[in-house]
């Protein structure tokens, strides 16, 4: 992941909690979530869920968010992050929850992040479709 996807998504989930709360600050927390199938845990939903809604996971942790830089194994090219927004108060402090926001990345990067239930809050432009597939054709 790029230093401008990290921003991107930084950028994003603030905008996103700024939607409900005035703080001036805020804290990003990566979510590690729990399979309730297998006991499985993951900081890539996709590892451990098919279910489009999650519902066969649950929160166990979560970790600074800057754990996203490591390198994650990819589900079918996919990785899929489930984040923690909160109000931050003070240096090194945790306030309230905001709202959650989830980032997708596939092979070249950041996709698409939502909030909460919203869909495609930003996604990558698409390419060109005047523009060939294989430019070395």
């Amino acid at each position: 992941m790029s230093a401008s996807d990290i921003r991107q998504i930084r950028e994003v989930a603030e905008r996103i909690a700024r939607r409900d709360s005035s703080a001036a600050r805020f804290a990003i927390e990566i979510a590690e979530r729990v399979s309730l199938v297998t006991g499985d845990v993951a900081l890539n939903v996709l590892a451990i869920s098919d279910d489009p809604d999650w519902a066969d996971t649950d929160l166990n942790t979560t970790f600074p968010w800057s754990r996203i830089r490591e390198r994650h194994a990819l589900k079918e090219g996919r990785a899929l992050f489930d984040l923690y927004i909160y109000e931050r108060p003070g240096v090194r402090e945790t306030g309230d929850l905001v709202c959650c926001v989830q980032v997708e990345l596939d092979a070249n990067g950041l996709a698409a992040i939502h909030a909460d239930s919203t869909m495609h809050i930003w996604r990558r432009p698409d390419p060109p479709s005047d523009l060939p597939l294989n430019p070395m054709l």
